[in-house]
């Protein structure tokens, strides 16, 4: 079940909101072999005024997209690294920003620590 967290100080209008977050969830099924009821994903908004970029602060050049990915361990550097590439363009077209203002921190997690209800993950041999 991975879990992806988006934070931007770019407002996101709501209707793209869905398509963004339908976006997200194809490209974790494709990338990452997920059913898609197990996608988790959510859109953060982030004030401009409480996020600080190189030197500046509330600049609406230099924006804060960062999204925040939590799968469990075992799957392979070339997996992780489609699901980076495409993820980026995903979020870079979805909210109108550069390539390269976008950040991706994919935090791996032991099977052991991850539950599903009140069993771990490898207990129930996923």
């Amino acid at each position: 079940m991975p879990i992806v967290c988006v934070e931007s100080s770019t407002p996101l209008a709501s209707e793209k909101r869905a398509e963004v977050l339908h976006a997200i969830g194809g490209c974790v099924c494709r990338h990452l072999d997920v059913h898609p009821r197990q996608v988790r994903a959510r859109l953060e908004h982030v004030d401009p005024a409480s996020a600080l970029v190189g030197e500046a602060v509330a600049d609406p050049a230099s924006p804060w997209l960062v999204a925040w990915v939590s799968i469990l361990e075992g799957r392979p550097e070339s997996k992780r690294v489609a699901f980076i590439d495409e993820l980026a363009g995903v979020l870079a077209s979805g909210y109108g920003v550069p390539e390269s203002v976008v950040r991706i921190l994919v935090q791996e997690y032991p099977k052991v620590h991850w539950s599903i209800g009140r069993q771990t993950a490898a207990a129930l041999g996923r």
